[in-house]
């Protein structure tokens, strides 16, 4: 009887298996044919005609209503609004981006990526300060995710690219408090090298070659526990290209060939040695 019993239990894991699987196999067909509809306007946005743009909405729409709460929902839910995006209907974008910004304890990582998303449409749209709003919530509002924690160096570049050196300067000068005042609030080694370590990208960024050497060696000096080889490549890259010293990216590449022999790097650093 108790052979029995474990018999029918086994089976009715192993059909609630195949029904999931059924389940997730059904909504990836759905969301390729999708795709398939959406690739036609990405080629074309401008030309594609009215009728198409509609049933490619309509087939992401039916795969959120059909498997809400799904990780497939929320990349439908993005592939809408990145529709509208390239078409340059920019508030339709927004509103449908604004959609995944709600419930966000259930979206997790996905509702920072939506801001961004709502963000950069500002941006594509010539609306930089519109943009730079957003951005600056994102930060506030999500400090820790991957997305919100790189933004402050995608500022930084994008007046850098615009040769503004007030406001390089400027928001530099915000991103390295910004940084510090999250190292204040770590608790965790590892957290506190992974700010340090974009407090250098920072610098990088702006072109500010000797801060960001400065940076890179407080990194070593601080959190040698850390995988600082990768500090002590991009010292040698800096002195190489940027700063024109090939001595001192000598003086680096040879530290990694000594300090971290087994490392990765050790062999690109030898390598490198051999052409300078």
């Amino acid at each position: 009887m108790k052979s029995r019993s474990r018999y029918f239990v086994l089976a009715l894991i192993i059909l609630s298996l195949s029904a999931c699987e059924s389940k997730v196999y059904k909504a990836e067909r759905q969301l390729w044919r999708a795709h398939k509809l959406a690739k036609a306007i990405y080629q074309n946005p401008k030309g594609t005609p009215p009728f198409q743009f509609a049933r490619a909405q309509d087939a992401y729409r039916a795969i959120i209503k059909k498997y809400p709460d799904t990780i497939f929902a929320i990349q439908c839910q993005f592939s809408i609004g990145h529709l509208y995006l390239v078409r340059g209907e920019f508030e339709n974008a927004r509103a449908e981006y604004k959609k995944l910004t709600v419930d966000c304890g259930k979206k997790g990582s996905r509702c920072p990526d939506a801001e961004f998303a709502i963000g950069n449409s500002f941006e594509l749209e010539d609306k930089w300060n519109s943009a730079l709003v957003h951005y600056r919530k994102i930060m506030k509002s999500y400090p820790l995710s991957s997305k919100s924690l790189d933004l402050p160096i995608y500022i930084v570049g994008h007046y850098a690219r615009a040769k503004d050196e007030a406001n390089v300067k400027l928001f530099v000068d915000e991103a390295i408090a910004h940084y510090t005042d999250l190292k204040s609030k770590s608790q965790a080694e590892q957290g506190d090298y992974i700010l340090q370590g974009l407090i250098a990208r920072t610098y990088m960024e702006a072109g500010y070659w000797l801060d960001s050497i400065d940076s890179l060696n407080k990194l070593i000096r601080d959190y040698p526990k850390q995988n600082v080889v990768d500090a002590y490549f991009l010292k040698a890259l800096v002195y190489n290209n940027k700063l024109k010293d090939k001595d001192k990216a000598k003086v680096e590449l040879q530290n990694i060939v000594t300090l971290y022999p087994k490392s990765k790097l050790a062999k690109q650093a030898e390598g490198f040695l051999k052409k300078l």
